[in-house]
């Protein structure tokens, strides 16, 4: 059974790849993004984001700094519309 870390290591390099591989112009976001990001969703929501960004318009003028916060902002916005969602289809109105 591979060890937490290791999962993680796999997790971080596969997450990497989708950035680099979305966008390969810009440097990655510094590792504490990535900690916080992983720390708090899953790697297929970082996932979702990533590609999110990778198909806007305006790609091209992305910095590594914006698109740290906009993957964060996607990463927020997804997790409240889950709250959002949860909630109403928990009520009975």
């Amino acid at each position: 059974m591979p060890s937490q870390e290791a999962i993680l290591r796999e997790q971080y390099t596969a997450l990497l790849s989708s950035f680099t591989e979305a966008f390969p112009y810009i440097q990655p976001p510094e590792p504490k993004w990535w900690v916080g990001w992983m720390n708090r969703h899953s790697c297929a929501a970082i996932h979702t984001a990533i590609q999110t960004l990778s198909d806007h318009h305006l790609k091209e003028r992305f910095t590594t700094d914006s698109t740290g916060r906009a993957i964060s902002a996607l990463l927020r916005e997804a997790a409240m519309q889950r709250v959002v969602n949860s909630v109403r289809g928990g009520s009975r109105e």
